[in-house]
């Protein structure tokens, strides 16, 4: 049986209820002192019912004083349930923790297998292992970075985790935590400290990288999403600490990223706010791409110099694809508004094509990167790119393996 408990809204919380009446009066109401809420709970809080919870999906987001909603939640007899035979638990208990009541029992935790938690860091939860699915939300203050990798270490076989707002204080001597079958790696606002919690060989296996810059922080957020032979890993991470997060986590596996997709910008702050040197901190991680595909925002909006440092890519780039927007226009005349409508990326796509044709690195592959669009959208950017390239005469440069 599937539980899903929402008490997430607004409504009375009582110090006392029929919680605290014996077995009769657990099940009638006080109409002195209702507790609405926890007389649902009843209904399930008897072995006949709680003997067949197998996952258990509590949202507790109150907006009343921390001890005051614990001292309720305390009282009510399902939240002391042994729950023999659960075996995945999600957990939301933002502004209180709760979680003392729901790891009490000892025979609770050995057979949770998948745990999503997000309410502050509770002690109890080093009582659990043999995971195989974690998630750590976003309120885990009270967890240093010795407590998360002692907690993680008592997991190894996990395959899925998830970290969010993982930034932990002070220091670890100790080896990081060893996780040979995991198979999902997801770091939401990574710290440079995570390659001292963490060590995961399946780094080794990533060969493709999507890079893309969102809005968020003070330089700006970088989410980094590769994948590989069955392991897939997924990085948010501050612009200036990239490239020293990224190498942390692979160091030891060595990975060789292949394949690269730059991918358009989606929300936050306009890229044209971001410095402009800012988007040269990825490029450590290209040195041995040997196929490129750039989104428009990373040519018209990112950095100037993009096009720049992409001349100075070494002889294995040799498939690169590039997206226009359908509203640029196939210029065979520079006139007045050449610039307004996309003619100056067009001449730095040819200089970057000769330029590398020029200095013995040519391209074998230039063509059209092609993105989810309308129908209509992609059969003009078609048009644009074969304008442009025949026009240029793009061919030319280009050198067929």
């Amino acid at each position: 049986m599937d539980v899903i408990v929402d008490v997430s809204g607004w409504g009375p919380v009582y110090l006392c209820c029929t919680c605290d009446a014996d077995e009769r009066g657990r099940l009638l109401p006080s109409e002195r002192d209702p507790c609405e809420r926890h007389f649902v709970f009843e209904l399930l809080a008897t072995p006949e019912h709680s003997k067949r919870i197998r996952t258990l999906k509590v949202d507790f987001r109150e907006f009343y004083d921390g001890e005051r909603v614990e001292l309720v939640l305390g009282s009510c007899r399902f939240f002391a349930l042994p729950f023999p035979q659960l075996i995945g638990l999600k957990w939301k208990a933002l502004r209180a923790n709760h979680s003392k009541y729901t790891f009490s029992h000892p025979l609770f935790t050995p057979t949770i297998r998948s745990l999503s938690f997000d309410a502050r860091w509770d002690d109890s939860l080093k009582q659990v292992d043999h995971l195989t699915s974690l998630t750590l939300g976003s309120d885990l203050r009270g967890a240093d970075t010795e407590t998360l990798r002692l907690f993680i270490s008592g997991n190894q076989s996990l395959e899925s985790l998830s970290l969010k707002y993982t930034y932990f204080e002070g220091n670890t001597n100790a080896p990081p935590a060893n996780l040979p079958n995991l198979k999902s790696l997801d770091l939401r606002f990574c710290s440079k400290t995570m390659s001292s919690i963490v060590r995961v060989p399946a780094t080794q296996r990533l060969s493709s990288l999507q890079i893309s810059l969102e809005g968020l922080g003070t330089h700006g957020t970088v989410i980094l999403t590769a994948t590989g032979d069955g392991f897939a890993l997924s990085i948010w991470v501050d612009l200036n600490d990239v490239v020293e997060v990224w190498q942390g986590l692979t160091q030891d596996a060595q990975s060789t990223i292949r394949c690269v997709r730059f991918c358009n910008y989606t929300w936050g702050r306009d890229p044209a706010d971001f410095d402009s040197t800012d988007g040269s901190a990825v490029f450590p991680l290209l040195t041995d791409v040997h196929t490129m595909e750039v989104g428009r925002d990373y040519l018209s909006y990112w950095y100037p110099g993009f096009l720049d440092d992409l001349k100075q890519l070494g002889p294995q780039l040799k498939t690169i694809r590039f997206e226009l927007e359908e509203d640029t226009e196939p210029f065979k005349d520079r006139g007045d508004v050449y610039g307004y409508w996309g003619g100056k990326l067009l001449d730095q796509i040819e200089e970057l094509v000769k330029y590398r044709f020029e200095h013995g690195r040519p391209f074998s592959v230039v063509e059209r990167m092609v993105v989810r669009e309308t129908e209509r959208d992609g059969r003009q950017q078609d048009y644009v790119w074969r304008c442009f390239y025949g026009d240029r005469g793009l061919g030319q440069y280009v050198r067929l393996e």
